[in-house]
Formats: C-alpha cells, structure tokens, sequence
C-alpha cells in the first residue's frame, strides 16, 4: 500500500488517498480486492471513466500490481459527494487515510479517519 501511495504522490504531490470497505475495516478476505477513492485536482476535465485509467498507468509505470479497484474524484467532487447519500459519503465516514509516512511504511493510518 505504501508503494502504490508514494508512486500516485509522485504523479501528484497533493493527492489524497481513502481506503474503504473491508480492507479499511480489518474484515477481508483472503482474496478481497482494495477499495479507494484517489482524489486529485489532476482528474478536472478527465471523463470519470478514464480517471482509473490514468491511476493505473502511473501505477504500472511503478512496477504496483494489485487487486485495486479506484473511484477517481477531484476535491471538489469528491466534498459534494461525500455530503450525499452513497459508498463516497460512506467512505468519507468509514474509510482510512492511506498515507506512505505513515505506520512504519504500511501506509494506512487507521487512527484517523478521512
């Protein structure tokens, strides 16, 4: 996680990474995925559905495989969705931050939240 958090910095310094569903909770499974929302003023005038797109390239430009799965927002979007009813506001509440200073290289901080 820290690896994929320090390559997305580097593409934008500003980023900002939320972990959510069962990864965020301590309740996966094995094979469960990684749920984020990338937020990223880099994504204005990007159709949300090449966002991901663009995350996976820098990415794989990283050498970070994963089983990800990324909703792609820029702030400005994400704060009006965060504030309706749905898996960002969820994740808004529920979700931790992903952080590569943070936890001794893990990435995730899960004493705070978003």
């Amino acid at each position: 996680m820290s690896r994929l958090a320090s390559s997305l910095r580097s593409w934008d310094p500003s980023v900002r990474l939320i972990l959510f569903g069962s990864r965020a909770r301590g309740d996966e499974l094995v094979d469960s995925d990684y749920d984020l929302i990338v937020i990223s003023e880099r994504f204005s005038g990007i159709p949300f559905p090449r966002r991901a797109v663009e995350v996976w390239r820098v990415l794989l430009r990283s050498g970070v495989l994963g089983d990800f799965e990324f909703l792609c927002y820029t702030p400005r979007e994400f704060e009006r969705k965060a504030r309706e009813i749905g898996v960002v506001s969820l994740a808004a509440r529920e979700g931790v931050k992903v952080d590569p200073r943070r936890r001794g290289g893990t990435g995730i901080d899960r004493a705070a939240g978003p």
